[in-house]
């Protein structure tokens, strides 16, 4: 039976981050709205989880404090005085190479080094790997020359040993791709604008503004669940869990989504807040040249496996945030991280807290194997290396299929398609991570936007919602 829902002036189809970012901002301009989540819960790939002491990020653990989105976030949501920053004292980044482990060298941001000492002194680069990047300060600034890979990008700027130590492990594994195929513009816009503006990214970085003892990310101390509760409760009746979106289409005075189970939303603005190929299976029915458009962006599949052990039973100091794993060492795991490190509260007195992430373009099917075959080649590794004795006290793996989007090179100019096609339809917009944005605070401060343009059409709708036109194959 067809059940018809009232109708609303925006329909948020997703409830992951970008769609409750969308609602929350819906909510503050007084635009009555829905939130359409097909699974249990809100959030998406934030989600935390906490049994005996440990406290577990299933996917990001912290928000980037340099972007103000999500800092201004948690303010609103009345978080801001429960932000706690990550460790100030030990916060090494080690870099497995040839089997040992060694500190990334201090000053070093996103791989690029900014003081000198370090770099003369470290052991992650050979000699003629130091030079070469050390000639990079007489780059000179040129204009920009289309999109090209992270590891073309740092290679032009730092030579092949930068791009194997840190460019692939920490730049692409970032993403969980490869370097060879990540798009530098739009994984890292910041540093493609600095090559225009000063050519040398050194000497941009030393003309940066630093701010003062400010951590680079925060988190909250029930992680950062805290802030998916936050905008639930916010969003509270407006959200219906278990509503999967089977179908939209153009319908009098804006847009109708069908559920999964005949029931039927209608709205003057709809917003698809989705990963790409969700997406697309959506607009195939009204838009099929913009579906196909979203269907060739690609998403990798990850896992993250975690460990709680007795601190006695973990050789290795644990003085840092963790380890990238290059893939010349031929280890499943791209990276460990010592969580109990990273944000104190996440382990119980007495115990550590660590998580490897597996999966991405390192190992594609990685989803194949079974939990207890990850746990087993995960802490095969991991022992070794970090001095593992007995049996852990917990462990988990979070498993994410097809969840972390790829923006591969020449991704800008398909999303410019992909919002020439979609402003062609009047009252449609798309957001969420792997579109225009990636990381927590570019996500949030994207479906805000969004919303905003969706409540500036319901109030003035240029051309009415009936000026819809074909989308010709």
């Amino acid at each position: 039976m067809t059940v018809m829902a009232d109708a609303v002036d925006v329909a948020v189809v997703g409830g992951g981050i970008a769609g409750l970012s969308a609602a929350h901002a819906l909510h503050g301009l007084g635009v009555p709205y829905r939130v359409l989540e097909a699974s249990h819960r809100l959030g998406g790939v934030i989600r935390t989880e906490s049994a005996s002491g440990f406290v577990m990020e299933a996917g990001p653990d912290a928000i980037l404090t340099q972007k103000p989105a999500g800092v201004e976030l948690c303010v609103g949501l009345g978080l801001g005085a429960r932000l706690v920053p990550t460790n100030p004292v030990h916060k090494t980044v080690y870099v497995l190479h040839r089997g040992r482990l060694l500190p990334l060298p201090e000053g070093m941001m996103l791989g690029v080094p900014t003081r000198f000492a370090p770099m003369v002194t470290t052991s992650l680069f050979s000699w003629p790997g130091k030079l070469r990047m050390a000639a990079e300060i007489r780059m000179r600034a040129r204009p920009h020359q289309g999109d090209e890979s992270i590891a073309s990008f740092l290679g032009r700027h730092f030579g092949p040993e930068a791009v194997e130590r840190i460019g692939e492990p920490l730049l692409a594994g970032i993403h969980a791709g490869a370097p060879e195929q990540l798009s530098m513009l739009s994984a890292f816009p910041r540093f493609v604008e600095m090559e225009r503006r000063h050519g040398s990214l050194i000497r941009a970085l030393w003309k940066a503004p630093r701010p003062a003892g400010q951590s680079a990310f925060a988190s909250l101390p029930g992680g950062l669940q805290e802030l998916v509760d936050g905008l639930a409760a916010e969003v509270g009746a407006s959200a219906r869990l278990y509503w999967t979106a089977a179908a939209v289409r153009v319908a009098a005075g804006g847009w109708e989504v069908e559920g999964a189970g005949g029931q039927r939303i209608a709205a003057r603005a709809l917003i698809l807040a989705l990963p790409a190929a969700a997406a697309a299976r959506l607009a195939a029915g009204v838009a099929p040249r913009l579906a196909g458009v979203m269907a060739a962006m690609k998403s990798a599949s990850t896992a993250v496996v975690y460990f709680g052990y007795r601190r006695e039973d973990v050789a290795h100091p644990l003085d840092g945030y963790g380890i990238v794993v290059p893939r010349t060492e031929g280890l499943t795991a791209t990276a460990f991280g010592f969580v109990s490190t990273k944000f104190a509260g996440r382990a119980p007195e007495g115990h550590v807290l660590l998580r490897a992430f597996v999966g991405g373009a390192r190992e594609p099917d990685v989803l194949d194997h079974d939990d207890a075959a990850l746990i087993a080649r995960v802490r095969s590794e991991m022992g070794p290396i970090l001095g593992l004795r007995g049996e852990p006290v917990a462990q988990r793996v979070f498993r994410w299929p097809e969840a972390t989007p790829q923006m591969e090179v020449g991704h800008a100019a398909r999303m410019a398609e992909i919002d020439a096609m979609v402003d062609a339809h009047p009252g449609l917009y798309v957001t969420g991570a792997g579109w225009r944005a990636t990381g927590i605070p570019d996500v949030i401060a994207d479906g805000a936007r969004q919303a905003g343009r969706a409540a500036a059409w319901i109030l003035s709708p240029p051309g009415g919602a009936a000026s819809h036109p074909p989308d010709q194959p």
